[in-house]
């Protein structure tokens, strides 16, 4: 949909992955013809392009009466108006047909697991002796498929279970003999690996949903594409076909949907009568037979009619496929002109904090308060043994679905009571939204709250209160979706001694930290539409993960050894980096090294050892950065600086020379939002933390 042409309101696109695979090239990727990248697209990034809110969610079901898209493990959608576009799964009902053994039988969908399971059995691929692999199912796919393992298996037996009433062609016929496929009719071994290719059925939800279907499970609809009996749904593709106008499930039909599906949303959403759309009765298919770049051939059929197999087939489907599956690769090219020319985005999450030098140099002024140097401030005992300790956090929401946004924002706040070596009890919030519709505000500050509840939730916490806020500009970024958060934390200390503060590292104490480093990279990138998907979705996954149980296996531990402080120092990696924040730390330390007549501390960090999230050296060597980076160069001069204030970076390989010690600076300048937690402590517990788990060592103390 074009962004300047899509409706007015919210638009929200829910996936279960942040990818969707094209399945026209995927018995190309089985052959290896195409890498299986070529033929990903990128929803997330799609989505963001569009002006569309993307939500990673699997979709449990349906509430046609209150309308509410129901989601696993996160709480539900509302909708004015509905768009099906959920594809099928394998149909397979016949279980004597098929091996038991879930490893030893795997559907055609979903395609990633289908293509892990050819790639597991790649090691029979030149044993004629191998147990024979078999395509259940002779449609075009089942048969497509077997010429394809042919082309990736040169020697392996190979077998196409066929329904004796299935007409195949002759020039079919010919080509699996002379492939070397062995046809039968006969329920295959249990034992054998099978591929089951038996065609298409309808999610388990929506046979469930009491939505009108035909005997196939797809979802009935109007010619205007609306469901039948439903005027705000619309289905398309292989879920759904037109009472009307029945026909096969095939990908032509459902890129053929597109159009109509667009211009009949944009029309009902203005008022404006929906257009009729008449699929065509036949649709082209082109069968590939031999799909490798030295030699092709393919047949083609319309309806009843079939060619082939020719080799001009083969070269038009590649670029036909090619061409489609082009025109979503958002991906520029980082050295182009326009991308140079181009301003970066500002980043949101923790990198959108104030820089550190306008920060310091207002609270130096400011005499009404003397800001505390831990991450949380001492609010008061509870009773005779139990703290109370409070902190304050917040920013642009990260990315545009907004229940995800909150929960990573109260984990990213809870950081500070976790640093302080406290549990989160409660939080109040303050949400800004932007100036919308009553209904499209309720259900952003549903989301944005639920959010936070859940990540609150699983600490034992909760939500007690808060305020709201309207903007009074209207954001158009759909990062933010316009929203501004943050949140009040309160958390305990159960006993005031064993607080962790930033300062108190010892002489020889280990360094160790929780989670690697970058979002702020990747994010940048990110906002650009330079990173792939599968480097946010794994990052988002970590930032995902509260790190309270770790907190809580050091308290347990102190709790074992009463006369032992197990973290003399600790701190969270947020706005100012590793760099900045290990300075608060030294800082911190070696003034109370100086007021006892103590030589100063310094911090040795060993390169070779920090975590870093995949890509984000890649993305540092192309030219990204957060843009708070810039401001937390004044950290730099601490590296081999002020002997109050000085750190030593070391390495055992720079076979990369200057360009991995640059690289690892831009690192270590990095923004982080939920970002690792990082501990001093002596070298004994140093080691029966890392065996628990996630520490990782980086650095030692040193005179």
């Amino acid at each position: 949909m074009n962004p300047k042409l899509k409706p007015d309101g919210m638009i929200t696109l829910v996936n279960q992955s942040s990818t969707t695979i094209y399945s026209g090239m995927f018995p190309g990727v089985v052959a290896g013809k195409y890498k299986f990248d070529e033929i990903l697209i990128d929803v997330r990034n799609l989505a963001s392009k569009a002006g569309v809110s993307f939500v990673k969610a699997e979709i449990e079901g349906i509430d046609l009466k209150k309308k509410k898209l129901l989601l696993a493990r996160r709480p539900e959608i509302e909708y004015s108006l509905l768009s099906l576009n959920i594809g099928t799964t394998t149909n397979f009902t016949s279980k004597s047909s098929i091996s038991s053994d879930k490893k030893l039988a795997v559907p055609i969908k979903p395609f990633s697991e289908s293509l892990e399971f050819i790639i597991d059995q790649d090691i029979y691929k030149d044993d004629p002796s191998a147990k024979p692999f078999v395509i259940i199912g002779a449609g075009f796919a089942g048969i497509e498929i077997a010429f394809s393992l042919r082309n990736r298996w040169p020697k392996r037996p190979i077998q196409l279970k066929v329904k004796p009433s299935t007409k195949l062609t002759k020039n079919i016929l010919r080509t699996i003999h002379d492939l070397h496929i062995e046809i039968i009719y006969d329920n295959p071994s249990a034992l054998y690996p099978a591929l089951i290719c038996t065609g298409n059925k309808s999610f388990k939800w929506i046979q469930d949903s009491l939505l009108p279907i035909d005997n196939c499970g797809r979802v009935l609809t109007e010619d205007t594409l609306q469901v039948v009996n439903y005027p705000e749904l619309f289905a398309v593709g292989d879920c759904g076909v037109i009472r009307d106008y029945p026909r096969p499930s095939s990908g032509v039909w459902a890129v053929r949907s597109a159009k109509p599906l667009a211009i009949n949303l944009e029309s009902i959403s203005k008022g404006i009568k929906l257009k009729k759309w008449k699929p065509q009765r036949k649709a082209v298919q082109i069968l590939d037979i031999k799909s490798t770049n030295k030699e092709s051939k393919a047949f083609m059929s319309w309806g009843e009619l079939m060619i082939g197999p020719f080799n001009f087939l083969s070269r038009l489907k590649e670029s036909i496929d090619k061409k489609f599956v082009s025109e979503f690769y958002l991906i520029k090219d980082i050295d182009s002109e326009m991308f140079a020319e181009k301003e970066m985005i500002k980043c949101r999450g923790c990198a959108a904090k104030l820089a550190f030098t306008p920060l310091s140099s207002a609270l130096n002024k400011l005499e009404l308060i003397e800001p505390s140097k831990d991450d949380s401030i001492d609010i008061g005992r509870l009773n005779s043994s139990k703290t109370l300790i409070q902190s304050v956090d917040g920013f642009p929401s990260l990315i545009s679905d907004p229940w995800l946004n909150g929960r990573l924002l109260a984990f990213h706040s809870s950081s500070d009571i976790w640093a302080c070596g406290g549990s989160v009890i409660s939080a109040q919030s303050v949400v800004n939204l932007p100036s919308l519709p009553n209904d499209l505000q309720q259900e952003l500050l549903f989301q944005v709250l639920e959010g936070i509840n859940s990540a609150l939730t699983i600490q034992g916490a909760k939500l007690i209160g808060g305020h709201t806020l309207e903007s009074r500009k209207t954001s158009e970024d759909t990062f933010a979706l316009g929203i501004e958060s943050s949140l009040t934390v309160n958390g305990i200390i159960d006993d005031k001694e064993y607080f962790w503060s930033k300062g108190g590292m010892k002489k020889g104490d280990q360094i160790l930290m929780s989670r690697s480093l970058g979002t702020g990279i990747i994010f940048s990138a990110f906002m650009n539409g330079q990173v792939k998907p599968y480097i946010i979705d794994s990052v988002l996954k970590e930032m995902n993960k509260s790190q309270h149980e770790t907190v809580n296996y050091i308290n347990q531990l102190t709790n074992i050894n009463p006369h032992s402080k197990i973290v003399n120092a600790c701190t969270d990696i947020t706005g100012f980096g590793l760099l900045g924040h290990l300075s608060e730390m030294l800082e911190s330390t070696n003034i109370d090294q100086l007021k006892m007549n103590l030589e100063p501390l310094k911090i040795i960090l060993d390169l070779d050892h920090i975590p870093v999230y995949d890509g984000v050296k890649e993305l540092v060597d192309q030219g990204f950065e957060s843009t708070l980076s810039p401001s937390n160069e004044i950290f730099l001069k601490n590296i081999e600086g002020d002997k109050n204030l000085r750190f030593e970076l070391i390495s055992k390989d720079f076979t990369y020379g200057r360009s991995f010690y640059n690289t690892m600076l831009k690192i270590l300048l990095d923004p982080q939002t939920c970002g690792p937690l990082v501990v001093s402590c002596s070298s004994i517990f140093a080691e029966k933390l890392i065996q628990k788990g996630p520490w990782v060592k980086i650095g030692f103390i040193s005179e």
